[in-house]
């Protein structure tokens, strides 16, 4: 597939051919659940008034019981806002803060809720972890224990309800992130999520190609395949995948705020229908169809805030 353009850079493009997608390609990078959780505590940001609880200098109150709910691991994307409830039960007084930190180690964060001095309830407070963590982190997805607190208004605080999360830093085939989280977490699309991430689909013979054009000006496609901005194309399958033609453009740390301008190329082959999906901070926010037989399609925009 286009081999007389890719000779010249195919040192690069084989770090992201979905043909070398054979479970290794999260070996660089830290690792070890211990580190990553110190990590992800450094990264973690909480709301305004938040803070931090050295556990060895408070006690603990074995009356109060807490919870969440539910058993499911928690799938975490970096840049992502998520929404953290945690129940409690605490018959000897009132929960003022409820709170969490990422493995064994290090102070409780925690963050004031309004209960009212209630005994009982549920406190809510949202949080996200730093886009740029799974820079320095193996490229695969983290199984990583969370542990939930509550604290009384007297200073006391619970003992801990832990809660499995998965760090994606990987991609959605990577064989360590099956498993961990639902394939639907990552859009069901080949390739790394991001924030923004452009996903080509297509069937039948023909050989597409997507192009996108980050806010500073810089086009990504196969034959450029990373960005000064820190996009990537991670994914550029055509016939030779068993998850079918696909090509993934992503950010997957971060890209800049401003307008991505993105359309199709066909490379070769006759005419076909495709599907280009937009995804940001997790959620799918546009999905285009359409059919190209030469040329390029009309150019697509996604501003990013």
């Amino acid at each position: 597939m286009k081999n007389f353009y890719l000779i010249t850079i195919i040192g690069i493009l084989c770090c992201y051919s979905c043909s070398e997608d054979n479970g290794d390609s999260g070996n660089s990078g830290i690792s070890d659940p211990a580190q990553i959780a110190t990590i992800m505590n450094d990264n973690l940001i909480l709301p305004p008034g938040s803070f931090t609880v050295d556990p060895n200098t408070v006690q603990i109150d074995e009356s109060i019981t807490i919870g969440n709910g539910s058993s499911s691991i928690v799938p975490l994307a970096s840049g992502q806002s998520m929404t953290n409830s945690i129940s409690f039960n605490a018959p000897n007084g009132n929960v003022n803060a409820v709170g969490m930190r990422f493995g064994t180690t290090g102070p409780i964060y925690f963050v004031p809720v309004n209960t009212n001095g209630a005994t009982a309830g549920t406190g809510n407070f949202d949080f996200l972890i730093n886009q740029g963590i799974c820079a320095d982190l193996s490229q695969v997805c983290h199984d990583i224990k969370c542990y939930e607190f509550a604290q009384t208004s007297s200073g006391n605080i619970s003992r801990a309800n832990i809660r499995d999360v998965a760090m994606l830093c990987g991609n959605c085939d990577e064989p360590s992130c099956q498993g961990l989280v639902d394939a639907s977490d990552c859009g069901g699309l080949a390739g790394q999520d991001g924030s923004p991430r452009f996903n080509l689909t297509w069937s039948g013979s023909a050989d597409l190609d997507l192009y996108v054009q980050d806010p500073n000006g810089e086009t990504l496609s196969f034959n450029n395949p990373q960005s000064n901005s820190g996009g990537a194309l991670d994914i550029d399958c055509t016939g030779n995948c068993s998850g079918g033609n696909s090509e993934n453009i992503t950010w997957a740390n971060g890209g800049p705020s401003g307008t991505y301008q993105f359309y199709v190329n066909i490379f070769s082959g006759s005419a076909t229908s495709y599907t280009i999906t937009v995804r940001d901070n997790g959620n799918t926010v546009n999905t285009f169809n359409g059919t190209i037989s030469s040329g390029n399609s009309n150019t697509l925009t996604y501003t990013k805030n």
